[in-house]
């Protein structure tokens, strides 16, 4: 049985995540795809948007690690509850939740939005 959208996305981030590759998480971007969450002041668009936005977030943390606690497809959006832990590049530990919502093209991210309360994970990361 082929992967769901949303686990082809947890896959592609535990990529990077584990491993620093950023390349299977921003192939799955299209071209017009917008990439955003709280603490980006602008929208990152297209595959090349995606890889910047992924690769920066990767490099503000030493370790990072999500656990996905509820994963859904509904039609052509996938939502995804977690709790991201690890250290910053500073040696802090953290420990934030949230919600990301997947928004699919075919088989290519249209759009990619992050919910999650960036003051919380701001006072973990403050030096």
């Amino acid at each position: 049985m082929a992967a769901s959208k949303a686990q082809r996305f947890v896959e592609a981030l535990y990529a990077l995540e584990e491993g620093g590759n950023v390349e299977p998480l921003a192939s799955l971007h299209g071209d017009d795809a917008d990439i955003s969450n709280p603490l980006v002041p602008h929208v990152h668009r297209g595959e090349q948007g995606a890889r910047e936005f992924w690769s920066s977030y990767r490099g503000t943390f030493d370790t990072i690690h999500s656990d996905f606690h509820h994963v859904e497809d509904a039609g052509d959006t996938s939502f995804l509850e977690w709790t991201s832990t690890g250290r910053s590049t500073q040696g802090r530990d953290f420990s934030y939740r949230g919600v990301s919502v997947v928004e699919w093209n075919g088989d290519r991210i249209r759009a990619f939005r992050a919910y999650f309360d960036p003051r919380h994970l701001g006072h973990q990361l403050a030096v």
